[in-house]
C-alpha cells in the first residue's frame, strides 16, 4: 500500500510521537538508571572539541564534494546528459577535485578529507525532515523515545572542556515557537531523554549577542546574585520530594549555568568585532549581497560566517561541541527545486570564504590538529524524474537514469530530485586523514556508490572513536539501554582516520 505523506503532515505526526513520548521517564545524572548499561571500552581521543557545519536541504554532491563532468545547459538536452552544473577544479591536495565556486576551500583541502559514498537503504522522499533526524541522531523516525541529537550525546559522555561554557553549543537557527517545522527541528537537535543539562546552548544570530548574558538594564550583578540566593532559599522550604526530584535539580542546575556564563569566556567570545582584525572578520563574510539573489527574501547576510568566527572563539574558550548552521528552509538555500544552478552558485559564494577562513584560522592558531570539523547535509541530489522539478511521483529519483526527461529551459538544468543513495560529508582536522578522499561513485545516472559505500551509523561511529567515545555506549532509558549509534551496532571507518 502506497502513503503519501506530506511535509506537513510529517511535521505533525513527529510533534505528536514527541509528546507522547514525553510521558515517559527520562534518564538524568543523579538518577543510577542513568549509568551506561555496561562499560564501554576506552579510546584514546583525537579530537578535544568539534564544530559541526550543517548545511541542510540536500547539497548536490555533483556539484561540490563529488564532481562529475561538466555539462552545459542546450535546451532539449536529456535528463541523461546532465552530469554537472559546473567543472571541477584543483585543490592543494594532490588528486582531488571540488566543484568550481568552493575555490577557497579548495585551498585548504590538503587539510582535509571527503567521504563520498554516504549512502542510506531508507529513500526519504519528499520529506527533508525525517532525512534530517536521521542525520542528526542516527535513528529513524520515529524511534520509539526522545532521541538526543549527536551533539547531546558529546555533550554528555565527554562533559564540558570549560566548566563555564556549555558543553553544546548551536549556532545560526532562529528560535521559533509558533512555527511547527522549527518546532520539529527543536526535537532533533535537542537532548531528547538526556533532560535539559544537555540541550543545546541557543545563539541564534552572532551579530546581536546574546541578552541573556547581561543583566536587566539598571540591575548589578549583586542585586542579581541576591535574587538567585532567595530563589534557592524558597526553593528550600518546599516538600522534600519536590526539592530531591530531579527535573527540580536540573532546572535549578540550568540557573546557576546561565548566572556563571554572565561572567564567563562565551560572554567574551561574543566581543569579535572589537578584537578581531577588520580583515580577520571580512574574510568570514559571505562573497554575495541579498540584491546579487534569485529569492531576496532567503538571506542571512554574515550570520553564517560570523557564526563560523564565533565558533573558532568558543572552541578557544573551551567548547566541547558547537554547531553552525546555513538555516534551512523549504525550497530555500540548498532545497532547490528550480533554477538549480543559479541557486548553487548563489549559495556557495554565501559559505565557501566562511568555512575555508574558519579551516586557515584553526590551522594557524594549532587548534585544528584537535578540533574536529565536519561539514554535512541530509542527502545528495540527482537529476529529476518529471518535468516539473520537485514534482516527481514518489518525492525521489533514486534509480532514475534521465533517459526519459528532457530538459526543456534553464529552470529545469540542475540536480533536482532527493537521493538518499548518495551523498557526501567533509571532515578536516580532528584526528581525520589530510588530503583524502574515500569511497567512488558512478560516473552516469544514477551515480550510486561503487565502491566503499558507508552508512549513517557508520559515519557516526567515526566520529564517535575520533572524539574517543565508543560506538556502544549508551544510557538507560525506559528500562532499556539507548546507545549513541543505532544499537550500538556503528563500525567506525578507519581508513578515514589517521
Amino acid at each position: 500500500m502506497k502513503i503519501n505523506l506530506t511535509r506537513r503532515d510529517f511535521i505533525r505526526t513527529g510533534l505528536a510521537a514527541a509528546a507522547g513520548v514525553g510521558l515517559s521517564r527520562y534518564a538524568f545524572a543523579d538518577d543510577p538508571t542513568n549509568a551506561p548499561a555496561k562499560a564501554a571500552a576506552q579510546l584514546v581521543a583525537k579530537a578535544d572539541a568539534m564544530i559541526h557545519i550543517w548545511l541542510p536541504g540536500g547539497m548536490a554532491q555533483t556539484d561540490t564534494w563529488d564532481p562529475k563532468k561538466y555539462t552545459p545547459y542546450r535546451a532539449g538536452m536529456k535528463g541523461s546528459e546532465l552530469l554537472g552544473t559546473c567543472e571541477p577544479i584543483p585543490t592543494s591536495a594532490d588528486g582531488i577535485f571540488l566543484g568550481k565556486g568552493l575555490d577557497n576551500i579548495a585551498s585548504v583541502m590538503n587539510r582535509g578529507t571527503i567521504l563520498r559514498t554516504l549512502s542510506s537503504e531508507t529513500k526519504f522522499g519528499a520529506v527533508h525532515l525525517k532525512a534530517q533526524y536521521y542525520a542528526m541522531t542516527g535513528y529513524l523516525f520515529p524511534s520509539g523515545v526522545k532521541t538526543p541529537s549527536l551533539g547531546a550525546a558529546v555533550a554528555r559522555t565527554l562533559g564540558r572542556r570549560n566548566p563555564q561554557v556549555p558543553a553544546y553549543i548551536y549556532i545560526g537557527r532562529d528560535i521559533d515557537t509558533s512555527d511547527e517545522e522549527k518546532l520539529f527541528i527543536s526535537e532533533y537537535i535537542g537532548p531528547g531523554f538526556y533532560g535539559v543539562n544537555y540541550a543545546p546552548f541557543m545563539i541564534p544570530d552572532p551579530a546581536k549577542g546574546l541578552s541573556t548574558l547581561n543583566a536587566v538594564s539598571g540591575m548589578k550583578m549583586d542585586r542579581l546574585d541576591r535574587r538567585q540566593e532567595y530563589l534557592r532559599a524558597i526553593t528550600g522550604l518546599a516538600e522534600p520530594e519536590l526539592q530531591q526530584a530531579n527535573k527540580v535539580k536540573d532546572y535549578m542546575k540550568v540557573m546557576e549555568d546561565a548566572r556563571a556564563m554572565m561572567d564567563s569566556p562565551v560572554k567574551k567570545a561574543f566581543d569579535y568585532a572589537k578584537d578581531e582584525k577588520p580583515e580577520t572578520v571580512k574574510a568570514y563574510e559571505p562573497e554575495i549581497g541579498a540584491n546579487d539573489l534569485l529569492d531576496k527574501t532567503y538571506y542571512y547576510g554574515n550570520r553564517f560566517g560570523q557564526g563560523l568566527l564565533l565558533a573558532r572563539r568558543l572552541v578557544e574558550a573551551g567548547a566541547r561541541y558547537i554547531q553552525v548552521e546555513y538555516q534551512y528552509g523549504p525550497f530555500k538555500g540548498f532545497d532547490m527545486h528550480e533554477d538549480g544552478r543559479t541557486r548553487m552558485i548563489e549559495m556557495k559564494r554565501q559559505v565557501d570564504r566562511p568555512i575555508a577562513q574558519l579551516i586557515k584560522d584553526l590551522d594557524e592558531r594549532g587548534l585544528l590538529d584537535r578540533t574536529l570539523v565536519m561539514i554535512s547535509t541530509e542527502f545528495g541530489r540527482t537529476i529529476a524524474s518529471a518535468p516539473a522539478a520537485g514534482k516527481e511521483p514518489d518525492g525521489f529519483a533514486e534509480r532514475n537514469t534521465g533517459e526519459n526527461l528532457v530538459i526543456e529551459n534553464e529552470k529545469m538544468y540542475g540536480f533536482h530530485g532527493h537521493f538518499s543513495s548518495g551523498n557526501c560529508l567533509a571532515f578536516f582536522g580532528g584526528g581525520f586523514k589530510q588530503g583524502f578522499v574515500y569511497g567512488k561513485t558512478a560516473d552516469q545516472h544514477p551515480m550510486l556508490p561503487i565502491e566503499n559505500s558507508v552508512c549513517q551509523e557508520d559515519a557516526h561511529a567515526t566520529v564517535y572513536k575520533a572524539l574517543g567515545i565508543p560506538a556502544d555506549t549508551n544510557y538507560v532509558t525506559e528500562g532499556r539501554p539507548f546507545y549513541v549509534t543505532k544499537n550500538g551496532k556503528g563500525v567506525p571507518v578507519d581508513a578515514l582516520l589517521a
